[in-house]
């Protein structure tokens, strides 16, 4: 004797929670086509006799012949940036971890690089190919607008760090990673004020990215919590033309642009915290060009611990990013994702550590 098939066996096979198996059975809730064809052809193929409330034909031979393939058909995930990552000693780490699972699961990346005609028309690549799409993910691609088309592809996406939340911007339909930005700040400037520091200022674009925000939010925030001057009057953005996501950051001539930054502050603060390692090291050269030392004269913090950050002179404090954790949690969030469409969308922060170098040495 048969035993009774039930929801939950489904959803068992399919690896969906029962919820979600009753919204497509039972014709309630939001669920995306796709999966719910996938969960009637199975229920019909198991021998679920109670789906004829959902209007799908109920005949195994029958279900799905019109409809579009499924995630779990498709075998090609396709990674999206602006930029070239191949500079970018988080991105590489964290992509190699992501293959290395993924491919694990049967998956395959596909690399697409949107060119700047591409972002403006909000135009996916020409060679790339939805149809074997399972999902996308995005890397260091900070243009909302993009990502919001992205995000209404009806495909599963993940967003390694993201643009910037702001309350006019409608939220993205997507999942996002981004590194603990605020705790290693939160420590240093804490430190350097129970050290007899006054006074701190941040060095990047607020705007450009999510994490850039956190990060400069993190320095006014801990300023205020210190007792320090406001860190405002001290904030240098990266470049004088501001750039955009849709433009690439161009460090040949930071340093000149820097220098002049520099001498334009009514005052120098004591403490410099910076977006990144590399806005560190140019400004460290900047300083250096107006005759005042790092850390003799102004400490100076970074973010990301990039190789750069350990052999330079001197060393620099900054953050380090756990990228092979990035990595398994990234795959974790796509392969999830593929599996269940419809679950809620999540925002998952990796933990990072502070590493303090000679650029914050205080002598006492």
């Amino acid at each position: 004797m048969s035993t009774k098939v039930t929801m939950q066996d489904i959803a068992d096979a399919l690896g969906f929670s029962r919820n979600t198996v009753s919204k497509a059975i039972n014709n309630t809730g939001v669920i995306s086509p796709a999966t719910k064809e996938l969960i009637l052809k199975k229920a019909a193929e198991m021998g679920y006799r109670n789906i004829s409330g959902a209007g799908i034909i109920s005949d195994p031979a029958q279900v799905g012949r019109t409809a579009e393939p499924n995630s779990r058909d498709k075998k090609v995930i396709a990674m999206l940036a602006s930029t070239i990552v191949s500079g970018s000693h988080f991105a590489v780490t964290t992509l190699d971890r992501m293959q290395q699972v993924l491919s694990h699961h049967g998956y395959s990346l596909a690399f697409y690089r949107i060119t700047p005609d591409e972002l403006r028309e909000q135009r996916l690549p020409g060679s790339i190919n939805l149809e074997s799409t399972a999902a996308i993910f995005c890397m260091e691609l900070f243009d909302y607008d993009y990502c919001k088309m992205l995000s209404g592809l009806n495909i599963p996406l993940l967003l390694i760090d993201s643009p910037n939340s702001l309350p006019d911007r409608e939220p993205l339909s997507a999942d996002i990673l981004l590194m603990e930005n605020k705790l290693g700040i939160y420590y240093l400037v804490s430190k350097i004020a129970k050290n007899g520091k006054k006074s701190v200022g941040f060095v990047g674009d607020m705007m450009y990215c999510r994490s850039f925000f956190e990060r400069g939010s993190a320095c006014i925030s801990a300023a205020a919590i210190n007792g320090l001057l406001p860190a405002e009057r001290y904030f240098i953005p990266p470049f004088r033309s501001a750039p955009t996501p849709k433009k690439e950051l161009d460090y040949t001539n930071y340093t000149d642009d820097l220098f002049d930054a520099l001498n334009e502050l009514p005052e120098l603060p004591e403490v410099f915290v910076c977006a990144n390692d590399f806005i560190a090291i140019h400004l460290i050269s900047a300083l250096r060009r107006m005759g005042i030392r790092c850390p003799e004269d102004i400490l100076v913090m970074g973010f990301d611990d990039s190789p750069e950050s350990r052999f330079h002179t001197p060393s620099l404090t900054t953050v380090h990013i756990h990228t092979q954790t990035m990595g398994d949690i990234a795959a974790e969030m796509i392969l999830g994702r593929i599996a269940e469409p419809d679950r809620k969308i999540r925002t998952v922060y990796s933990k990072t550590e502070l590493i303090l170098r000679q650029s914050t040495e205080m002598e006492g």
